[in-house]
């Protein structure tokens, strides 16, 4: 055997008890002030400079995480309260376009646009053309639950008609609306192109949508005037 097959020999023996090992060190420490290591830009430097550096960049990592996840709590929070309020509205409307309305103002009072395209609609503007949206969602959502992200022109008017203006950069989020069967759509877009991502998670918009689903089937499109009348005078 070679001198510096020996050598290579040596040194994993070396490593391999210092990983079965990890507190060789403990009980040496002139053994570990006295060790040192290559650094790029530092030169030669000690074992203990080197573990205090990862350390420090360890904890530099934590404080990022808890800040992110401090945020995100906050965003959650706000967004449930907000959520919370918008359901009770809806579920106070008598009527199918008033519920649509108060989605559409809660979606512009936290800077998006909302959407809600049905089948079999009494509204031209609101109505979903069925083999339009079978074309989106066979491109972009093959079962999934939900669509996150930016959005071509071209499924844009698929889903929301030529005159809808949907912000061409901004970035979307179409969750389907299902009860016995497929009724339409509920979207939302942001002029932020980052706003909505595939990674967010969706579950209070995809409770929002369940309730969308019951109230299409259990509401008129449009509340009789004279009926308004007779309920309020009641």
């Amino acid at each position: 055997m070679s001198h510096i097959e020996a050598d290579a020999l040596t040194a994993e023996v070396v490593a391999e008890y210092l990983r079965d090992n990890p507190d060789f060190f403990s009980h040496r420490r002139e053994l570990v002030d006295s060790l040192a290591l290559s650094h790029q830009e530092q030169g030669a430097v000690s074992l203990v400079h080197v573990q205090m550096n990862r350390q420090r960049q360890r904890i530099e990592e934590l404080e990022e995480e808890i800040t992110a996840l401090m945020s995100l709590a906050k965003n959650n929070d706000q967004t449930f309260h907000e959520f919370m309020d918008l359901q009770e509205q809806i579920l106070k409307s008598e009527a199918l376009l008033n519920v649509i309305k108060a989605i559409e103002e809660k979606a512009k009072s936290l800077g998006l646009v909302a959407y809600v395209r049905l089948l079999n609609c009494d509204s031209n503007y609101y109505e979903l053309n069925k083999d339009n949206y079978q074309r989106f969602a066979t491109n972009h959502l093959n079962g999934k639950s939900a669509y996150l992200g930016r959005m071509r022109k071209v499924d844009r008017e698929l889903l929301f008609g030529e005159n809808s203006h949907a912000p061409e950069m901004g970035s979307y989020v179409v969750l389907p609306l299902y009860k016995k069967a497929f009724q339409g759509v509920l979207a939302f877009s942001s002029s932020d192109g980052g706003h909505f991502q595939p990674h967010m998670d969706t579950l209070f918009l995809r409770h929002l949508s369940l309730v969308l689903s019951h109230l299409i089937e259990s509401l008129p499109w449009q509340c009789d005037i004279n009926e308004r009348i007779s309920t309020t005078s009641a």
